[in-house]
């Protein structure tokens, strides 16, 4: 039994007409009436009978035709979520990210990516950079956010997000009260009581040393625990906006402004074990996603 009978069968009983059929078909009407013999036969009877010009349902036609338009029906409906999936519009992704990318640029691109695809089935895990890559060669994810550079010859690097890195205190911190401007990155280092140190970077990480004194009060903590400290109001940290820019719109930290502070970036790369060419559609739809919204964007 051949989708081709079945089609020229449907056609018969709702046109009443082989010629009719053909001419829908494209094809002969020797052609119809070959594929309903052939479809009689696995069926085991007659399908029409002739009624003056039209062609009318014998009792097992009539009986066969709603599993007939079922099976059409399915196959239809199995081509056009072929054809999405094809085209990015469904599918499965399961991309890992770091612990400390998981709100602001990226919860944006999520919302974002629900939005314009909302049949495209997101997971997401989080793991810090070697447990994301060990994912990737496991096939436990299709995408992974890691920070920047990377080592690994057999990752591809589909997409770069530089996130700024900006120095953050309690609402009532001594510096909060201090107009922009108005005091150094030495004086902060110095004076935050204590400052704590965060490793974003190497480069990051080597500026902040560079910065302070000998035996200035500090302490050095990941990068969560620096932010909660900052929000019981004990000392500075160094953190990316995307941890902080609610709690900054909110008014519950401050960014701090001192009067030379350059600009500093954490670089998040997104990468597979796939060239772009070769990626899956919906894993092609993120980041067709990721690289419209600007996140990242560095002017």
């Amino acid at each position: 039994m051949e989708i081709n009978q079945l089609k020229a069968f449907e056609l018969v009983a709702r046109l009443g007409s082989f010629s009719k059929a053909s001419r829908h078909l494209d094809v002969s009407q020797p052609t119809i009436s070959l594929r309903i013999k052939e479809l009689e036969k696995d069926i085991g009877g007659f399908l029409f009978v002739r009624a003056g010009k039209q062609m009318e349902l014998t009792d097992l036609g009539r009986g066969f035709l709603p599993y007939a338009r079922q099976a059409l029906d399915t196959l239809h409906k199995g081509q056009e979520r072929a054809q999405s999936i094809k085209e990015g519009k469904r599918g499965e992704i399961t991309i890992g990210t770091l612990p400390t990318f998981t709100t602001g640029h990226f919860t944006s691109v999520v919302r974002e990516m629900y939005n314009r695809f909302p049949d495209i089935d997101v997971t997401i895990h989080t793991g810090h950079n070697q447990q994301i890559i060990e994912m990737l060669y496991d096939g436990f994810i299709n995408l992974g956010l890691i920070t920047s550079p990377f080592f690994n010859r057999d990752l591809k690097r589909l997409h770069t997000i530089k996130e700024p890195l900006v120095f953050v205190a309690h609402h009532a911190h001594r510096f909060s009260q201090m107009r922009g401007g108005s005091y150094t990155v030495e004086e902060v280092f110095a004076d935050s009581e204590p400052y704590i140190m965060t490793d974003w970077s190497e480069e990051s990480k080597h500026w902040q040393r560079t910065n302070m004194s000998f035996g200035s009060d500090a302490l050095e903590l990941p990068p969560a625990t620096a932010l909660e400290f900052v929000q019981h109001g004990q000392g500075t940290a160094l953190l990316t906006e995307s941890m902080v820019s609610s709690l900054i719109e909110n008014g519950t930290i401050v960014k701090l402004e001192p009067s030379n502070m350059p600009a500093l970036y954490r670089e998040i790369a997104l990468v597979s074990l796939d060239r772009e060419q070769s990626l899956a559609p919906a894993a092609r739809s993120f980041l067709e996603t990721l690289r419209s919204g600007g996140w990242g964007r560095v002017p």
